[in-house]
């Protein structure tokens, strides 16, 4: 007794000291994780069983609305064909019985597209001439009254039914098989054996023809046809890939004998069979005229609850157990039925005809099914890694406030980003460490301010030094020694267009030249005029925007003495000073209409017609167009003639933006600061590394005349030999002019050493709306909404009908103002928010 007690003493302790082995070593997040985890997980398995079944349940209802419309679907396409067979027989029946017109009629039906009839008889009821025709092999054939005995049934046995049918009345027939004698070259007495369905009318008679029965068939296998493409992937319906299980559709009539069933959809001519249809039941096989037909017995309940609801014109679904054990991986397929009606009378209430079954299964519920479980052992697997991760954090707040200490001293990455901790934490001794960690801060901050103050004020030095530009004296010198020394620059835009100035000056074609504002259209068509055949004959400039309509037809084509109240002599107009030369027209997309007609008739003849003479003068002129807009935005909104621009566009040549060839901004400040220091009447001026930085990452809408001006204006300004970077005014540059200042003391770089200009971070102009017009008002919420606005979007935001230069202006008047910053160039054109 005492020794049992003993062990269990001993047991008890044993599992005491494992459990408080296990509480010591996991802590309170351990402890937060035993007791959180397993009723977490139970929670979510719970949850997924639940909403599988639901989700299962909803899955069920939409497979069901599928494959029943997928049912519709098929029986309204068999409803469909008959019903235009139905027409096409009353079509029939009010015409002539003559044969070789119904013959025609038919063959034109049949080789129209629509259905594909197999056979239209007329047996009169007393007098007349009955036929047959017969669609065999792509022909129409007659069959003469004379073979009717060999053709199964007899035609004159269908004269019973003239008693049931009245006129524009049409009537049904069931599945029969026909026996049709159909020679051919290698066998005179061949018979052919059809399945047809026969539509039945009354003809009334006429006065060639007397009353009777005419008929029209169809080949069951054209409506077999109909339920084999609808389970085919060439069906409309198909809208995905599906699963291998077996399907299929058959066709039934009102007595509940299914008659066939769908196939292969690419064997058409297969034979009518039941044999998918009748599986898992018993009944009757075969019957007259159709010996695959099968009825099943009347203890099918399901079936034949199918075909009284088909008599009454209901559809249905029923989701039934499937009984082929082994065969498919699914327990249960879809057994869905739809009437298919006949307008026989012609009223607007059809009677069912038959009808369309069709046997679905889908894996859909099981595929379902898995994937849940995949998702459930995700979501299981993603909460408990949640979990710990939130009793992990969790408990580190609770426990050892310590960390965050020491993750706030580790997340300082940067001397200038430190800021003084302030941890949301008390205790005497958590507080006394922060204290003592601030201290050191802030006389770490303190010494990084002097180092940044010592650094900006070597860096100033240094901007304010003699740039060394020794490699651009050099290039420029190179350029001057060019086959082009009036184009000023280096790189891919610039020699591939000294290359193309060079192509369109050794042919005698008119040239055309696209660029924006100040990027020296002017000066690569004295390009071309300078290096061609031309060159010694006149070079004539007319700017088409500076001038009205009546002024530059004047200009253009001068006019004759006595012309008009102040033409006291004859002037010769532009093409004619220009004759065996160039003319160059400047802002061509300016010409009015009437403008650009005389152009065009102009560039077309090479003749021209002074005003008031009456004598067409020839001229040997070449035309150099320029234009700093996009001439097809003008065409489409109808503004210039596109005729007239593909007669000039016979060579093109873009000049590139200046912001586009920025390593060019040093050599041209160079040439010009020479050409400015002439105007200026100074000598050995130079620009500082500081103000050659600035020209560098300034964006120039003004392009290279906006440089010049900038060079020419801080020439006359500077106050001594080195034009400092605040001495070079650009637009929107408020920073005022500084006081001339003594020079600094040499650094440790030379001209040798030091690049020609600092890297400086490019300055965000400071955005304004002060001052907007009523246009940019308007339209400046709508782009900030958007974010950016092409030129067209503009015009569309303020009225629709503002001038295209008046939008242009407007547009860079926001990039002046810093509101908005250009990209791209062309009809690519964008203007983008600048983000603050």
């Amino acid at each position: 007794m005492t020794e049992t007690r003993t062990t269990d003493q001993s047991t008890h302790s044993q599992r005491t000291g494992i459990t408080s082995f296990i509480t010591r070593k996991l802590g309170l997040r351990g402890k937060l994780l035993l007791a959180l985890l397993p009723p977490i997980v139970a929670i979510l398995l719970v949850t997924g069983y639940a909403s599988y079944t639901v989700s299962e349940d909803f899955i069920d209802i939409a497979l069901e609305r599928s494959v029943k419309m997928h049912t519709l679907a098929m029986a309204h396409e068999v409803e469909t064909v008959l019903d235009h067979c139905r027409i096409d027989l009353l079509f029939f029946a009010h015409g002539s019985m003559e044969p070789q017109a119904l013959r025609a009629t038919l063959e034109k039906r049949v080789h129209s597209g629509g259905p594909q009839y197999f056979e239209l008889t007329y047996i009169p009821a007393s007098g007349g001439r009955p036929f047959s025709l017969v669609h065999h092999a792509g022909k129409i054939l007659e069959i003469p009254a004379e073979d009717f005995d060999s053709i199964q049934p007899n035609p004159f046995e269908e004269l019973g039914k003239i008693g049931t049918l009245k006129q524009g009345h049409v009537l049904p027939s069931d599945i029969i098989e026909t026996v049709y004698p159909i020679p051919c070259d290698t066998a005179t007495n061949r018979y052919v054996k059809t399945r047809v369905l026969r539509l039945y009318t009354y003809f009334p008679g006429d006065e060639t023809s007397p009353p009777g029965i005419l008929y029209l068939s169809i080949k069951a296998k054209d409506i077999r046809n109909i339920l084999s493409w609808y389970n085919s992937e060439e069906s409309p319906l198909w809208a995905f890939p599906r699963s291998d299980e077996l399907r299929f559709s058959y066709f039934l009539n009102i007595d509940g004998w299914m008659l066939f069933q769908s196939e292969n959809y690419t064997k058409t001519d297969e034979k009518l069979t039941t044999y998918l249809a009748r599986e898992n039941y018993s009944g009757t096989l075969g019957k007259d005229g159709h010996t695959a037909a099968f009825r099943p017995n009347e203890n099918h309940g399901r079936y034949w609850d199918a075909v009284n609801d088909i008599r009454n014109g209901k559809n249905g679904l029923t989701q039934v157990a499937d009984k082929r054990v082994g065969q498919s991986v699914v327990n249960s397929f879809y057994f869905s039925y739809a009437p298919v009606r006949f307008w026989g009378d012609g009223s607007d209430t059809p009677t069912p005809f038959g009808g369309v079954i069709f046997v679905d299964r889908s894996q859909l519920p099981i595929i379902a099914g898995y994937k849940n479980l995949d998702v459930m052992l995700f979501v299981t697997a993603g909460a408990i890694i949640l979990i710990s991760c939130l009793v992990f954090w969790f408990g580190r707040i609770l426990t050892r406030p310590i960390h965050a200490l020491a993750t706030s001293l580790d997340s300082l990455n940067s001397l200038e980003e430190m800021e003084e901790i302030d941890l949301p934490y008390s205790g005497a001794d958590i507080t006394r460490l922060q204290k003592a960690i601030n201290v050191i801060i802030r006389k770490v901050k303190q010494q990084v301010v002097e180092i940044q103050v010592k650094d900006e004020t070597i860096l100033n030095v240094n901007k304010r030094e003699r740039a060394s530009l020794k490699r651009e004296r050099e290039l420029l010198a190179e350029v001057e020694l060019s086959r082009i020394p009036e184009i000023i620059g280096t790189g891919p835009a610039i020699s591939a267009m000294k290359v193309n100035i060079l192509k369109a000056a050794q042919v005698d074609v008119d040239v055309f030249i696209s660029g924006e504002t100040g990027t020296g259209k002017q000066l690569v068509a004295e390009a071309i005029h300078a290096h061609s055949v031309h060159a010694d004959n006149p070079f004539i400039a007319i700017n088409c925007g500076a001038l009205d309509e009546n002024l530059l037809l004047d200009a253009l084509f001068g006019h004759v003495k006595g012309a008009f109240s102040e033409a006291k002599d004859d002037r010769n107009g532009a093409f004619i000073e220009a004759d065996g030369g160039t003319l160059f027209l400047d802002e061509i997309q300016s010409a009015s209409p009437k403008v650009q007609q005389s152009l065009l008739r102009a560039i077309a003849s090479r003749k021209i017609k002074p005003l008031g003479s009456d004598k067409e003068q020839s001229v040997n002129v070449r035309i150099i167009a320029a234009t700093n807009v996009d001439i097809p935005d003008l065409i489409e909104q109808r503004s210039f003639r596109e005729d007239l621009y593909y007669r000039l566009k016979v060579v093109s040549i873009a000049t590139p933006a200046l912001r586009e060839q920025k390593e060019n901004i040093p050599l041209l400040a160079v040439y010009y600061l020479t050409q400015a220091e002439q105007l200026a009447g100074r000598e050995n001026l130079d620009l500082s590394k500081g103000a050659l930085a600035k020209l560098v990452h300034y964006q120039w809408p003004g392009n290279v005349r906006e440089l010049v001006n900038c060079i020419t204006r801080a020439a006359v300004m500077a106050e001594n030999d080195i034009i400092q970077a605040e001495e070079i005014r650009l637009e929107n540059d408020n920073t005022p002019p500084s006081q001339p200042t003594a020079p600094p003391e040499p650094g440790p770089q030379t001209a040798d050493t030091a690049p020609p200009y600092e890297t400086l971070p490019a300055k965000k102009p400071c955005p304004s709306t002060a001052s907007l017009n009523a246009r940019q008002k308007e339209a400046w919420p709508h782009i900030q909404k958007q974010k950016a606005v092409t030129r067209k979007e503009y015009q569309e935001l303020v009225s629709g009908h503002l001038p295209t230069r008046t939008a242009i202006y407007d547009l860079q008047d926001f990039v002046k103002r810093g509101l908005l910053v250009k990209q791209g160039k062309g009809p690519s054109t964008r203007y983008e928010v600048v983000t603050q």
